[in-house]
């Protein structure tokens, strides 16, 4: 028995620290530890509620535009003015956070998880079966910058670097609506501060045509195939083959596509973009089962869930507006393009309802308000240094809470939103991994689940920017501060990691009373709550294998236990999978040596 500790977590936002107990390879438990407290809902008392959507942006720089819009809507709300908000104003939020999506999840796919796939690890035991042109291309396109094998540099790869100026055009584009990004200064209680021009829209649509040209040559890889050569025609085309179809055809057409490449070029130019090369060799089932390839990564028998609808749930509160004027604050299914909904563990859908989220605090560094709702929501932290401790987890061990939708723990992310929406690619995979005996939610699913959603994006953000925004529309409804006195209001909107919500209380004077946000990194890594549940990293950790030993080759001397323990790329696939919202170095404890190891990260 090893405890191997990963603190913090890096190539992800914010401060995380991965504890996991490893029995011979396999994580028999593990605990999530946020390891920083911020203390937003104190910054916010007593503030004109108009200030929220300002500070609370500054929450996240990686994906600020969700809690600005969060805050308006539950600002909108607290002043009664949802239902009269103008239908551009609407359409200019939709888009700010159509392209703040986009841009947050090629940053994650590119930058943050993709990069895991060129570790050393994959090299051993690809190169141990004749599969050394499949690390080739993995390392040749995904290899982070500085980055080195055994001392030697190994040059940037192709995909990475030609992601990072599209996302700075993505961000670019937003600064063209919300005035600067990060925190764009638009998005008002009441609507939006700014009126597009066509000259605006003409702006839009050119950095759109540029992103779409990187998706259609590097990420799916349509112009080798022969599918189109049109960058606005690729998110269309893609989506006519695995989106505006049925599941099992869905399903069946990317195994077509897959099928029909060749197993002695995997190269670009051959047809195999990013995400075919992905879908291929990241999955056991898809790869090795279903299309007969000679190994996979097997990342879809990592960070699964028990099939067991008490232990975990697939939660979302609705995203995009209609296009209409006005919207329903409480998000009921159906007001908005990504529905909101609560999908059980073994897939059984029901509507959404905001009363049902509460917090606990059994296992949080906070002295009280356990299992409350956020407007009764209390965050008084600890008072000593000597309460903060993170290796016991019978105690308290993080600083994130714990929230519950009927007191079960949530996984929120593109992969709960595709299930909410019953998406065709992803809900019929997650079906056959069912099926088989596999959790329908693993790596893999959750990744694919962000490249697609990615595409559905881009095709909505088409029709926004080029049908649905009227530059001679109306972007602003009166609303005066008396109209929030003795008031509350829920917000209620998603990241790109997940649901969010952010919920106000005012008084007398029209002041904040208390504001709540609960963001999605909260569900995803939360602690345990005061019943035992794990929260979903922790579940998703549990029964995982520290590294790839599952591959048989693995266990034919290509990789040690002992050096799984040292390079636990179980761990790391895992937690970066949900894109949680860290640092330079990664220690991991082995138990029975005490001995730590010091691990440059890719």
């Amino acid at each position: 028995m090893a405890t191997v500790v990963v603190d913090p977590l890096t190539r992800i936002e914010g401060h995380l620290r991965l504890t996991a107990e490893v029995d011979n390879g396999t994580i028999t438990d593990a605990h999530s530890s946020g390891t920083m407290y911020r203390g937003f809902e104190q910054i916010l008392k007593g503030r004109d509620p108009r200030d929220a959507s300002r500070i609370t942006q500054r929450i996240c720089g990686v994906c600020p535009t969700c809690h600005a819009i969060t805050s308006v809507n539950a600002l909108d709300d607290a002043f009664g003015i949802a239902e009269y908000i103008p239908k551009d104003a609407l359409v200019v939020r939709n888009i700010m956070q159509g392209l703040n999506a986009v841009a947050s999840h090629a940053t994650h796919i590119y930058v943050l998880w993709l990069p895991d796939l060129a570790n050393p690890t994959y090299k051993s035991i690809l190169e141990t079966i004749d599969l050394k042109p499949v690390w080739d291309e993995l390392v040749g396109r995904f290899a982070p910058i500085s980055y080195s094998i055994k001392g030697k540099a190994v040059p940037l790869g192709s995909s990475y670097l030609a992601a990072i100026p599209e996302k700075k055009a993505l961000q670019e584009a937003e600064t063209v609506l919300g005035g600067k990004m990060p925190h764009q200064t638009t998005s008002i209680v009441g609507g939006v501060t700014c009126k597009p021009t066509v000259a605006d829209i003409g702006r839009i649509a050119s950095y759109y045509v540029r992103v779409m040209d990187f998706v259609n040559h590097y990420v799916l890889g349509l112009d080798a195939l022969g599918v189109t050569s049109d960058p606005l025609e690729t998110a269309d085309k893609w989506l006519e083959l695995t989106h505006d179809v049925s599941k099992d055809k869905a399903v069946a057409n990317v195994l077509d596509i897959l099928g029909g490449l060749p197993t002695d070029d995997f190269s670009r130019e051959a047809g195999w973009g990013d995400i075919p090369l992905f879908a291929a060799f990241g999955s056991e089932l898809i790869g090795e089962t279903l299309l007969g390839l000679p190994a996979s990564l097997k990342l879809d028998t990592i960070g699964g869930y028990p099939v067991d609808p008490t232990k975990i749930g697939f939660l979302s509160y609705g995203v995009y507006y209609d296009i209409k004027e006005g919207y329903d604050p409480t998000s009921p299914k159906g007001e908005r393009l990504i529905t909101s909904g609560f999908t059980s563990g073994d897939l059984k859908y029901e509507e959404f309802d905001h009363n049902n989220v509460t917090e606990h605090v059994a296992h949080s560094f906070y002295t009280s308000g356990n299992d409350l709702h956020p407007w009764s929501g209390e965050t008084e932290p600890v008072k000593t240094a000597a309460e903060i401790k993170y290796d016991d987890s019978t105690a308290k061990y993080s600083w994130l809470k714990a929230p519950r939708y009927k007191g079960i723990p949530c996984e929120v992310g593109p992969l709960a939103r595709m299930i909410n929406i019953q998406e065709p690619l992803v809900m019929g995979l997650a079906e056959t991994f069912l099926a088989n005996g596999y959790s329908p939610a693993n790596v893999y699913t959750r990744m694919l689940a962000r490249a697609q959603e990615t595409i559905i994006l881009a095709r909505e953000l088409k029709k926004w920017v080029l049908v649905d925004l009227d530059p001679n529309g109306k972007f602003y409804t009166h609303a005066d501060l008396s109209m929030a006195k003795n008031s509350k209001g829920v917000g209620l909107w998603e990241a790109p990691r997940g649901a969010l919500g952010h919920w106000i209380v005012t008084d007398g004077n029209s002041k904040i009373k208390s504001y709540q946000p609960v963001v999605p990194t909260t569900w995803n890594a939360c602690p345990r709550d005061a019943n035992g549940k794990l929260g979903p990293i922790e579940l998703a950790l549990v029964g995982s294998k520290v590294g790839p030993v599952g591959n048989v080759l693995s266990t034919l001397g290509a990789i040690s236990l002992s050096q799984e323990n040292e390079n636990p790329t179980g761990i790391f696939h895992i937690g970066r999978s949900y894109d949680p919202c860290l640092a330079c170095a990664v220690h991991t404890i082995d138990k029975k040596t005490n001995k730590k190891y010091e691990l440059r990260l890719l």
